[in-house]
């Protein structure tokens, strides 16, 4: 016969003197901050567990051993509460039992991660997370995955994201958690990329459970998808597991960190791929010279260059194209134009790439050559063309150029990107037209968190603070965040001409979003409050700087004067 949830409530905790009242379990979490639980807070946070009496026999989680009766009888007890939906009894009887010393199993705890998102319970929430922490079951899918499900039931996705990263091998129900988290909260890119990832880590699980594993073709090309995805973990956790790796695998990861942006390792790869006997080829040279280019490396550059020259591959498209860009990109544009005219064959890559080298080293008269070159040869721009172009006219020196490449952006292009309209933003905005700027901006089909950003700094830089803060505010109803540059910009703007009431606006911001401890807005809201004559904010202000350099000291001695100076070694001001 069943035993009710009551009775196996009576039977783990007995009345007695300590327990005949009752127990309101927020008592045990009244003592926990608001603020993300990770694991380098669990010794802060842990006391509110390290408080309660422990058993004689020690106590923990009960994951690396079969349970005992009494903890089976615990896990039950919560287990029926659970069920019958009584979340305030779940939360009472966890925390009696943890006052009882009765070890913590891995099977109660969903119940009462459950329990604290029933309950609307915050507090208790990251306390439980502190104790999963301590007790190593972070990455145990079932208690995880709860821990995800209790924090999207308090809308908190970034801490449910950070959880679920710690699981091990999640499974279809985490995912489909997790996945749901990011479409309820209307966060689609983060639905999307999770989506993505289940997928990957479904087919490279089943490459493994169909005994592909010795298939060298198989993992290159999950190395491949990976790289090709952003994962760069799983890019470098596939190759350094084959069993048998060829010249494809080597060439494949090679790629795969210079498509990443990490060129350092990328030439780190070429050179053990040497040492493990494998040959330089016209793919890895390659990829050796895009790292060089993305480094600006000139000395490797040149070393990949002449092994070209031996084989013969300089003059290639692509390759050329690669050395055209290299040099670009290393400031050597005769060496770059010298590269150009020396190859077989030229198509769009080479063009853009001889011109991003002129536009990179702000060589304006050059660039429109190149560009009218380009035109003869009969090789259209597209809009990328256009996006380096205007990067150009961002000086009231070149408007007229600007306008001239807008219209032949209008003549050429039937419908403009996000990132062109954008580019022509900036450019306007940075020439001194700032109401072309908003027009422009007004008729955008999409707008970005780079075409506001554009945008406001182009009323900051106009100095119109009363019209930056409303498009700061139109920001923050749009859900976009300003960047940390926009917002120097902003508080740059109140410094210069003294707007007190703005930069407090500003500074609230700062400490909502969390980038009130960026040094450079420190300094400067520091700087801002000297101007407006509040020494009491400035100074409250200097009391939260860590780091040290020399704005920073300039900052402290406008604040306490020139009597005093910073020691090295402390965060404080000593009178000399």
């Amino acid at each position: 016969m069943a035993v009710s949830a009551l009775t196996l409530q009576e039977q783990l905790v007995p009345t007695s003197p300590r327990t005949s009242q009752r127990l309101n379990h927020r008592m045990l979490f009244d003592g926990m901050q608001e603020g993300s639980v990770t694991a380098s807070t669990a010794s802060t946070a842990g006391p509110l567990f390290d408080e309660m009496p422990r058993p004689r026999s020690g106590m923990g989680a009960s994951h690396g051993r079969a349970p005992r009766s009494g903890e089976k009888t615990a896990s039950a007890a919560i287990l029926a509460l659970a069920h019958a939906s009584k979340h305030a009894e779940v939360a009472e009887l966890f925390c009696r039992l943890q006052m009882d010393g009765v070890p913590i199993s891995k099977f109660m705890l969903p119940s009462v991660l459950k329990a604290c998102a029933r309950l609307r319970d915050s507090r208790m929430l990251r306390a439980m997370h502190v104790l999963v922490i301590k007790c190593a079951l972070c990455q145990h899918v079932v208690v995880g995955t709860a821990l995800v499900s209790a924090y999207i039931d308090f809308g908190l996705m970034d801490d449910a994201g950070k959880a679920f990263a710690e699981m091990d091998e999640p499974n279809m129900v985490s995912w489909s958690v997790i996945i749901g988290g990011y479409v309820h909260s209307c966060r689609w890119d983060e639905a999307w990329d999770a989506f993505s990832a289940m997928q990957r880590a479904e087919m490279h699980a089943l490459a493994v459970s169909l005994g592909f594993e010795r298939n060298t073709t198989v993992w290159n090309c999950l190395i491949d998808m990976y790289s090709k995805c952003g994962d760069m973990d799983n890019c470098r956790s596939v190759f350094e597991t084959m069993v048998d790796r060829d010249q494809v695998s080597w060439n494949t990861i090679i790629a795969s960190y210079v498509r990443l942006g990490l060129c350092e390792e990328a030439l780190d790869m070429v050179m053990q791929m040497q040492e493990s006997g494998f040959t330089v080829d016209r793919f890895t040279l390659g990829s050796g010279v895009a790292a060089c280019a993305h480094l600006a490396d000139i000395d490797n550059g040149r070393a990949f260059h002449g092994y070209l020259i031996r084989r013969a591959l300089d003059t290639d498209a692509i390759r050329g194209s690669a050395l055209v860009d290299m040099y670009g990109k290393c400031g050597l544009t005769e060496l770059a134009r010298v590269v150009f005219n020396r190859m077989d064959e030229r198509n769009y890559v080479s063009w853009d790439a001889l011109l991003s080298g002129y536009v990179e080293n702000g060589q304006v008269d050059l660039a429109l050559s190149i560009f009218r070159q380009m035109e003869s040869a009969n090789i259209k721009a597209n809009q990328h063309t256009f996006v380096n172009l205007l990067k150009l006219c961002g000086n009231r020196k070149y408007t007229e150029y600007g306008r001239q490449i807008h219209a032949h952006a209008i003549k050429a292009i039937h419908q403009m990107n996000v990132v062109l309209e954008t580019e022509l933003i900036d450019m306007y905005a940075k020439c001194g037209c700032i109401e072309v700027a908003r027009l422009l901006f007004l008729r955008m089909n999409e707008r970005n968190m780079i075409s506001w950003n554009a945008l406001l700094s182009g009323y900051v830089g106009d100095g119109q603070p009363a019209a930056s803060i409303s498009i700061y505010r139109q920001m923050e109803q749009a859900s976009i965040r300003p960047d940390q540059y926009t917002l120097a910009g902003l508080l740059s703007l109140c410094w210069y001409q003294g707007h007190l009431r703005y930069g407090k606006q500003i500074h609230a911001h700062l400490i909502k979003t969390g980038y009130e401890t960026n040094v450079v807005l420190q300094t400067l809201l520091v700087h801002m409050y000297i101007r407006c004559r509040q020494w009491r904010d400035a100074e409250n202000v200097c009391s939260m700087i860590q780091e040290r350099n020399l704005y920073v000291h300039d900052a402290f001695s406008k604040v306490y004067g020139d009597g005093y100076f910073i020691s090295r070694d402390e965060f404080h001001c000593v009178t000399l």
